[in-house]
């Protein structure tokens, strides 16, 4: 993957002292088996994705899982391959969001993703070598915190600049941006149009984590699936506001907040479970095969766990899903796009990224780098 690394850098023109590292998540260079190959082995040996010891997830990875799933995930990719731009969705609008947050704060900003190309090295490399430069935020594009998506996105970047010897360039971060009221404003009203007709429930569907990510005391004092959001200030208490179940959670009761639906009219569910240990419920997998036995015949998806569109939401959700949903007695299946490169959007995140370049907390000591310690 190192052979085809070219930066994408935006700005570059701008004489700024402070630049943005744009994060996201990554996808095959391209559909074919071989590159996703490649780039599911750099993906699931992150120890945040699969947390064995290195022998024994390289054993898992190389021997057992890629080889049997790479030609069936290169098949699903294929399904959203933009043969014109000769890219997927995922890199396409990530680079489009960067593109606009350059022309609009007057400063560069580079994309890195975690997995593949473009590459958070070479990012790392191009924002480097521009003399201007002397901050960067950190920006991964992940609204919640979860340490197999916030977490190692930033952790990797810490890394990478340690390895590319950047002690000259201060770090900030921009925080998990769930809850902010711009953000969420922006995404309520992006469903919005999607439930002038007649429906019967939205589902709010997450990216599941397997529940050994959530932190033991949370497990045992908040029970095994669910009900963080109602103990909010359990969290507080004991410095737990990190809480991907939690964060879930309070994204859903948002949305039914701002929407203006009822409790019944709205569903959390959990999608892209890996492997057969137990994983956060309830699954989509089960829930989209019960919903018109329960009534809910009429239903809109929205992930909100996703800026961008992806493998996830276009070809799991609303393809793979829908057909599930219809084959069970479901009648209607609306897919709500993610925000992707939508103008309110990006000027959401753009004030967001403003917020973060005043924040004295926002700047990155030794001591809270810490908390992002790369290890394989």
């Amino acid at each position: 993957m190192k052979g085809n690394d070219t930066p994408s850098l935006f700005g570059a023109e701008y004489p700024s002292s402070q630049a943005v590292l744009l994060l996201n998540l990554g996808s095959p260079r391209t559909p074919a088996v071989e590159d996703v190959h490649a780039y599911l082995l750099q993906f699931l040996m992150d120890r945040r994705i699969i947390g064995l010891p290195h022998w024994a997830r390289h054993l898992l990875v190389h021997h057992i899982i890629v080889p049997k799933r790479a030609p069936k995930s290169a098949a699903n990719y294929r399904t959203i391959w933009d043969e014109e731009r000769q890219a997927f969705p995922l890199i396409t609008h990530t680079e489009e969001i960067a593109r606009a947050l350059a022309e609009r704060r007057q400063c560069p900003v580079a994309v890195g993703m975690r997995y593949a190309s473009p590459s958070t090295g070479s990012a790392l490399e191009a924002l480097a070598s521009l003399l201007s430069v002397e901050e960067i935020i950190i920006a991964p594009l992940y609204p919640h915190y979860a340490r197999s998506s916030y977490e190692t996105a930033v952790a990797y970047v810490l890394e990478e600049a340690r390895r590319l010897g950047l002690s000259r360039l201060r770090f900030r971060l921009l925080s998990p941006f769930y809850n902010e009221p711009s953000y969420r404003a922006v995404l309520s009203e992006s469903i919005r149009p999607y439930l002038q007709s007649p429906f019967d429930r939205l589902i709010v569907s997450m990216h599941g984590i397997p529940v050994s990510h959530i932190p033991k005391e949370c497990r045992e004092h908040n029970g095994e699936t669910n009900y963080c959001a109602s103990r909010r200030d359990w969290h507080e208490r004991h410095a737990e506001e990190d809480c991907y179940r939690l964060q879930c959670e309070e994204t859903t009761e948002y949305l039914r907040q701002d929407l203006g639906l009822e409790q019944g009219q709205v569903e959390l569910v959990y999608q892209s479970r890996l492997g057969r240990h137990e994983w956060m419920r309830p699954y989509m997998s089960q829930r989209v095969r019960q919903f018109s036995g329960e009534g809910a015949e009429r239903v809109v998806v929205v992930c909100p766990g996703f800026i961008c569109d992806c493998l996830e939401t276009i070809q799991e959700i609303d393809s793979y899903y829908r057909e599930v949903f219809l084959a069970h007695g479901g009648k209607s299946f609306v897919y709500v796009p993610c925000l992707n490169s939508s103008e309110d959007f990006i000027a959401s995140l753009a004030s967001l990224l403003d917020q973060t370049a005043l924040d004295p907390s926002a700047l990155l000591s030794e001591e809270n780098k810490r908390k992002y310690k790369y290890e394989h």
